[in-house]
């Protein structure tokens, strides 16, 4: 009886952590498995991790504070290294989506120049597809008797309601019906001016023509504003709206323009999997030309994110990490989730804080470092745990690792 009630405290005092050992990869620490086990990453030998005593005190009596387990560097060290760090913290950017486009004439800048009743060309100062106008230049005169009688109409009983708007049914703009009310009597030659600046675009007939009730003379395009059709992905067409911005490059000459989107076409294309969304260019220069090729960057869902410069992020097997700069000369990796990479920024969605500091520079040395160490950590428990020249051996922990994951 007393044996079994001796055996009974034995156990009732014994160590928690009985357990069985748990051993890490020594150049790879966020690696965990069982006695015997090799790292799938490098093929070493796992070797049994150093736990911590419930004093708060790990190996040799090291305190378990904030930097216990990091990485330590001397200072000069770290400016060899050429280590650079900066503070986690929130930044305004969103999803950039690249799509292809081509530049258009705007059909709401088009103006099309037609003859309401038949009659012959007389005068053509307008004559070549190229020509620009202004607002009220000439572009053609036209003879046509039926236009002649209801000038004369007009003026005949010019106070008979309905004689002026016969007049600007058969086509008559009103700089050519205020003149011919100063005049006091008809044209022969009937003026036809430009409504509004442009470039003729279109030009049907010549100096003599004849031309038939309804023919189309010429039509006017202004270039001063144009399209940019874009072809955007079916996938991508969620996080556009109406007034996203965009930026437009010409890659023939790199210049860039600052726009936003005018309007998303509600039907996609079938075959390209792509949907027309437009974009609007002022061009007062008339640099930019029709049928351009042209790269367009949409900046979508904007919004404040946690973030960190993307090129502090580093890959591993299992998954994305940072070197956190835990105080001066002392780093530790940090597992995290990453989210979208835009403008030179990678979000943050779990595993970092608002302030915490990184390294942003660097840091593929430290990772080299922090291996090298965990190496001859484990030569050192290899041999007995003979002393490495005095070099100090953290105990090699991944900030956010699952140690349980093989």
């Amino acid at each position: 009886m007393r044996v079994l009630f001796f055996v009974l405290l034995l156990f009732a005092f014994a160590p928690a952590a009985i357990a069985a050992e748990e051993y890490i990869c020594p150049m790879h620490p966020h690696i965990s498995g069982e006695e015997g086990d090799s790292c799938p990453i490098c093929g070493m030998t796992l070797v049994p991790k150093v736990e911590k005593t419930p004093d708060n005190t790990g190996h040799e009596g090291h305190s378990t504070d904030a930097s216990e387990g990091a990485l330590h560097i001397d200072s000069s060290y770290v400016q060899a290294l050429g280590v650079k760090t900066a503070e986690v913290t929130h930044h305004d950017f969103g999803r950039n989506i690249r799509a292809f486009g081509k530049i258009a004439p705007s059909t709401r800048l088009e103006y099309a120049v037609d003859v309401r009743t038949k009659g012959w060309i007389v005068d053509l100062p307008v004559d070549a597809v190229g020509d620009t106008v202004k607002k009220g230049d000439l572009l053609f005169t036209y003879y046509s008797p039926d236009l002649m009688t209801a000038q004369s109409d007009f003026l005949i009983g010019s106070k008979i309601g309905g004689a002026e708007q016969r007049l600007r049914l058969y086509g008559m703009d009103e700089k050519a019906i205020t003149e011919l009310k100063k005049r006091g009597k008809f044209f022969e030659e009937t003026p036809f001016y430009a409504s509004a600046d442009g470039t003729v675009s279109m030009l049907n007939v010549r100096k003599g023509a004849y031309v038939n009730e309804g023919g189309s003379v010429l039509k006017l395009q202004d270039f001063s504003r144009l399209w940019v059709n874009v072809d955007v992905p079916v996938k991508d067409i969620q996080f556009l709206a109406v007034e996203t911005p965009a930026t437009v490059t010409v890659p023939e000459t790199g210049d860039s323009y600052e726009t936003s989107i005018d309007f998303i076409h509600p039907v996609n294309d079938p075959q390209s999997r792509t949907v027309m969304v437009r974009l609007i260019l002022d061009n007062p220069g008339g640099v930019l030309k029709p049928d351009t090729y042209v790269d367009a960057v949409f900046k979508a869902d904007v919004q404040s994110r946690l973030a960190v410069p993307a090129e502090a992020v580093l890959y591993g097997g299992m998954g994305a990490y940072v070197m956190e700069n835990i105080s001066d000369g002392y780093f530790n990796p940090v597992m995290v989730e990453t989210g979208i990479t835009a403008d030179g920024l990678t979000e943050i969605k779990s595993g970092l804080k608002h302030g915490q500091r990184i390294v942003t520079s660097g840091q593929f040395m430290l990772d080299a470092e922090s291996n090298l160490r965990g190496g001859m950590a484990a030569m050192g428990h290899d041999h007995g745990g003979a002393d490495m020249n005095g070099m100090e051996q953290p105990e090699p922990a991944m900030k956010g690792m699952d140690h349980g994951q093989h």
